[in-house]
């Protein structure tokens, strides 16, 4: 449990940069891949058990935590990412159900593609994964 928490705080860094500073939609994806190569590290240096079930859970936690504190301060977030006003113009009920649906969607996604790869390392490794 601890492993989920720990790597799931990702989301709320960047809900938080991305709602206080702001992050333009070319470089997002880039910091998410950093992470996401710092997760692999991790969990291959940690030797996880079960890394899909975890990073998948881990990553989906993540994306709700970016996606809830994007909607919690909506008006921070618009402020500090004129770059998306197209999307504004929506009501904020769809662009909160947008927000978190897009969070755990791709969370869930880059979280199985994360665990895959840990558990083809530690199998590379020779280290049991556990699944």
């Amino acid at each position: 449990m601890k492993h989920t928490i720990l790597l799931a705080v990702t989301g709320v860094i960047m809900g938080s940069v991305s709602v206080f500073m702001g992050i333009p939609g070319q470089v997002e994806p880039l910091f998410w891949l950093i992470f996401y190569v710092l997760w692999v590290v991790y969990g291959v240096r940690v030797r996880l058990e079960l890394p899909v079930r975890r990073m998948i859970a881990a990553s989906t936690l993540a994306g709700l935590l970016c996606g809830s504190i994007q909607v919690v301060f909506m008006e921070q977030y618009k402020a500090h990412n004129p770059w998306y006003a197209e999307h504004f113009d929506s009501p904020a009920q769809q662009l909160a159900t947008q927000f978190l649906g897009q969070g755990i969607m791709l969370g869930f996604a880059c979280g199985m593609v994360v665990g895959l790869v840990v558990r083809w390392r530690l199998k590379a490794l020779g280290t049991p994964a556990g699944e």
